[in-house]
C-alpha cells in the first residue's frame, strides 16, 4: 500500500516537471528547486520553517537524493535557505520579502550551471574510456609526467594540488592523440571551476579523503604503465565512483546523521540487553 502511495505522490508531483512545447529542457535539481520556491511562494515553508528530510523531499519529487541537495545547495547560494549543519534545512527570514520583490522570475539563475553531481557522473562516462584508450599507447615519459604531476598534487597549497589535479586528468587525455576527448575533458574542469553550484559543493568536501584520493591516483598510474585498456579504465572509474560517494558523504544533512546516531543507540541497547541476558544465564 505504501509504494502504491509513494507511486501516485511521484505523478502527481512529476506534473510540475512536464516541459511545454515553449520550454527548454531544465537540469533536475533546478526544477527541485523551483518548486521548494513555489511552496514558501504558496506559503506551506514560511519564514524560519524547517524543510522536510532530504530522503522526504526526494520521495516527494521523485528525484534521487544527489538531486536533491544540489537543490538545496543552489537554493542556499541564492540567499532562499541556509543550511544549518546538523541542524537541518531552514527557510530564511529574507526569503518570503525577496521571492515577493522578484515576482514572476525565476528565482533559480540559468548561471548556476551544472552541478557536482552531473559533472562526476559525466566525467566517469568519458574519462573512464579515455583512460583505457591512453593505456593503448602509454610511453615511460608520460609515466614520469604522472609521477610528477602526483607529487604536486601531494602539496599542502590546494590551489597547486587543484591544479596538479586538472593537468593529471587533461594528460591521460592527451595520451589519446585525440583533440575531441582532449578538449572534452579539460571542458569538464572548466565547468567545475565556472559553476557556482559545483565549487559550492566542492568547496564542502575540501581537505577530505585526501589520502585516498592520493591512491586512487597512484592506481591509475600503476594501471596504464601496464598498457591494459581494461586496468585503465577499471582504475579511472574506481577514482571517480569514489569521488561521487565521497562527496554524497562529505554533503549529507543532518537528518541522514541524525538517523544513524538513533540506529546506533538503539543498536547499543539491544547489545547492552543482550549482554544482560547472557550474564543472567
Amino acid at each position: 500500500m505504501q509504494r502504491i502511495t509513494l507511486s501516485i505522490a511521484c505523478i502527481e508531483s512529476s506534473k510540475d516537471f512536464i516541459l511545454q512545447p515553449d520550454q527548454h529542457p531544465d537540469r533536475l535539481y533546478r526544477r527541485v528547486a523551483d518548486m521548494v520556491i513555489a511552496q514558501i511562494r504558496a506559503k506551506t515553508y514560511k519564514a524560519g520553517d524547517k524543510l522536510p528530510a532530504e530522503r522526504d523531499l526526494a520521495e516527494t519529487f521523485c528525484v534521487s537524493r544527489p538531486s536533491v541537495r544540489e537543490a538545496m545547495i543552489a537554493l542556499e547560494i541564492l540567499g532562499i535557505v541556509e543550511i544549518r549543519g546538523r541542524s537541518g534545512i531552514y527557510v530564511l527570514d529574507s526569503a518570503p520579502s525577496k521571492l515577493e520583490e522578484e515576482g514572476g522570475k525565476a528565482a533559480v539563475r540559468r548561471d548556476l550551471d551544472v552541478g557536482a553531481f552531473e559533472l562526476i557522473e559525466a566525467r566517469i562516462v568519458i574519462e573512464g574510456e579515455t583512460a583505457g584508450l591512453a593505456a593503448a599507447s602509454v610511453k615511460p615519459e608520460d609515466i614520469t609526467t604522472l609521477r610528477a604531476l602526483l607529487a604536486r598534487m601531494n602539496s599542502d597549497d590546494i590551489v597547486e594540488a587543484e591544479e596538479a589535479d586538472r593537468a593529471f586528468h587533461v594528460h591521460i587525455a592527451s595520451m589519446t592523440d585525440n583533440s575531441a576527448l582532449i578538449d572534452a575533458v579539460d571542458h569538464l574542469w572548466v565547468l567545475r571551476i565556472k559553476s557556482p553550484l559545483a565549487s559550492q559543493i566542492m568547496v564542502r568536501a575540501q581537505g577530505g579523503g585526501h589520502q585516498a584520493r592520493m591512491d586512487e591516483h597512484e592506481a591509475i598510474v600503476r594501471a596504464l604503465e601496464t598498457g591494459s585498456g581494461i586496468a585503465a579504465r577499471r582504475a579511472m572509474r574506481r577514482h571517480l565512483e569514489n569521488v561521487r560517494d565521497y562527496l554524497l558523504d562529505a554533503t549529507e544533512t543532518a537528518e541522514l546523521d541524525a538517523l544513524r546516531r538513533k540506529l546506533k543507540s538503539r543498536r547499543l541497547a539491544v547489545v547492552g540487553r543482550t549482554r544482560a541476558t547472557s550474564s543472567a544465564e
